[in-house]
């Protein structure tokens, strides 16, 4: 018996999620975007402690301690980039990630305990998460199964995992916090996709997957093993920018430019996130956990297979495609171990490992009929 009172109310939590993800992407974009203003007021800030007011005629002492002529003026120090540094790395210390200490990004005086842009996003986020896992509860509670049962709820429960798994890393490691724009973006383009594409009513598992446990320990597994794929492409292509700026920014300097800029804005948001190596080893760790999910996918699904149609393996689309992904993955881990198979290299063997999954989850489920056939759409 279906509880249509408390799928509504599921779908409504939902919607609640999204609003808050939205809350969540502004904060984190507003911390990205203020990057570069922070360090433009850091620079402005260097340039005033550099100036020395002095008299008409009097030495004005220079930032290298030489004294320079002046005339009713000061000087400016010719190290301003490395003091802006400095001073923005201190404004966006560990206050950033959180809790403020006391002083704003600017410097300024700020209460104690005030969130800080990344901190307010970082808060929404892990609101939006929670109510995101409950409203999957409160859809299985109302359909008296596990909450993914078709292709709308597979979508909003690999997204919830997504979501999750990026708090879990973040709570550990606050620097990945900056990474936040990029997760929280593509979560919110499938849940929209899937809220207006692939909804369907609260209702109960096709005849060949009810009475049967395979189903939540089959395809439990495969939402995690979907959602670490997701999360480390978002890596992998992070890593291929990231990568792509430290190489202009390395020609610039090799060229003989001793304030080496590249991209903008964007470059200055680039500069605060981890470096393309930090990036392919986290990159790395992710997709090492979803082999592992991945391996144990393919073995489930075979023993359920033998168990509802008689055979370990029937050449299913599904089957083939999963068996695919697992292949380009144990490739990409295996290469990737291989001495000279790194940077670049590796992160577009995993992007194609993530099209695999992309290509399995929308095109097999959508326009390909095989024994899988359960998106119910």
């Amino acid at each position: 018996m279906i509880n249509q009172q408390l799928a509504e109310f599921s779908n409504l939590l939902i919607i609640l999620t999204v609003v808050l993800y939205v809350l969540a992407l502004i904060g984190f974009g507003a911390d990205l975007s203020g990057v570069s203003q922070r360090r433009s007021d850091a620079r402005l800030r260097s340039r005033e402690a550099a100036r020395v007011p002095v008299g008409a005629g009097a030495p004005a002492i220079g930032a290298g301690g030489g004294a320079e002529a002046g005339a009713g003026g000061g000087s400016f120090a010719a190290d301003d980039d490395e003091r802006a540094s400095a001073l923005e790395s201190r404004d966006s210390g560990p206050a950033a990630d959180g809790i403020a200490d006391g002083r704003g990004a600017e410097g300024d005086a700020r209460p104690a305990g005030a969130l800080t842009a990344r901190g307010f996003g970082f808060v929404m986020a892990a609101i939006g998460a929670v109510l995101h896992v409950g409203a999957m509860v409160l859809r299985g509670i109302a359909t008296q199964r596990v909450p993914w049962g078709n292709m709308y709820e597979f979508s909003m429960t690999s997204s919830a995992m997504i979501v999750v798994v990026f708090l879990l890393f973040a709570i550990r490691r606050k620097d990945l916090r900056l990474l936040g724009t990029f997760v929280i973006l593509p979560v919110l383009v499938l849940m929209l996709i899937a809220q207006t594409a692939w909804i369907l009513p609260a209702a109960e598992l096709t005849p060949s997957l009810q009475n049967s446990y395979w189903v939540v320990i089959h395809v439990g597994i495969a939402i995690i093993a979907t959602a670490l794929s997701g999360l480390g492409a978002l890596i992998a292509v992070l890593q291929l920018v990231q990568a792509r700026h430290e190489r202009t920014l390395a020609a610039q300097h090799a060229a003989g430019e001793t304030r080496p800029q590249a991209w903008g804005r964007a470059g200055a948001v680039l500069s605060r996130l981890p470096g393309a190596t930090a990036l392919e080893a986290l990159c790395f760790r992710i997709h090492a956990l979803a082999f592992v999910c991945w391996t144990f996918t393919l073995i489930f699904g075979a023993v359920w297979a033998n168990d509802a149609w008689g055979r370990y393996w029937n050449w299913d689309p599904k089957e083939v495609w999963t068996f695919v992904i697992w292949v380009v993955y144990a490739c990409y881990l295996h290469a990737r171990a291989t001495r000279g198979f790194r940077g670049s290299k590796a992160a577009w063997f995993a992007l194609a490992g993530f099209a695999c999954v992309v290509i399995n989850y929308t095109v097999v489920n959508l326009w390909i009929n095989g024994l899988h056939s359960y998106s119910g759409l």
